[in-house]
């Protein structure tokens, strides 16, 4: 068998990188169909032309990105081989192949550190998503206010005994008061919220609610 067609799962390892990588380079054409042999889960990779592609169309702007940004030539054939001689000082720096692939298993490494992070922080408590904090903000907005307004009537028996006036009559008004209030407060809620970004963000530490 020529020893440049390889399985997908062959060419990961070739590049070390992980088979569903390789998936989503044929899917986002990095890999082309030239480069391809066969079809669907079992279609094989020439290796020279699909490396020659992913050097010409790897995304520069994400290698910028990670803080390994080099300037990149004209789209050149792939070596049969990962090994380059370093240019000299005074030519410009070409990314080659053996960059590429020290690129994407950065940015692989990154990922999967961010994800740890992330994870890492949300069994400590100190990431909520911002639907979850919605929710929680609600829950105490809410709670707070049945406890008002279950002391109403322990206000209007304060408020007619210093000023002589029917008990029955102040709780009236101050329940009429407290449903407008109640009423414009959910109508400012309601337009701040839909303001919020949907994205996570560090919103509330553990333990700062409690029921």
């Amino acid at each position: 068998m020529d020893a440049q067609i390889v399985s997908k799962g062959e060419f990961a390892k070739m590049i070390a990188v992980s088979p569903g990588r390789v998936s989503q380079m044929i899917s986002s054409g990095m890999i082309g169909a030239d480069a391809l042999i066969g079809e669907g889960r079992t279609a094989r990779i020439h290796a020279a032309l699909a490396l020659s592609q992913i050097k010409s169309r790897r995304d520069i702007g994400q290698a910028l990105g990670n803080g390994l940004g080099t300037r990149l030539g004209e789209t050149a054939t792939a070596p049969a081989d990962f090994g380059q001689q370093p240019p000299a000082d005074d030519e410009p720096r070409v990314l080659g192949t053996e960059d590429l692939i020290k690129l994407e298993r950065l940015a692989m490494e990154r990922r999967r550190n961010r994800q740890a992070e992330e994870d890492d922080a949300r069994r400590r408590g100190e990431l909520m998503e911002t639907k979850q904090a919605r929710a929680e903000m609600t829950r105490m907005a809410t709670s707070m206010l049945q406890s008002f307004e279950g002391a109403l009537p322990d206000f209007a028996t304060a408020l007619a005994a210093k000023f002589e006036l029917p008990q029955r009559d102040l709780l009236h008004e101050l329940r009429r008061s407290f449903v407008a209030f109640r009423a414009a407060a959910a109508e400012r809620e309601a337009k701040r919220a839909a303001g919020l970004p949907s994205h996570r963000e560090a919103v509330v530490t553990k333990g700062e609610f409690t029921s």
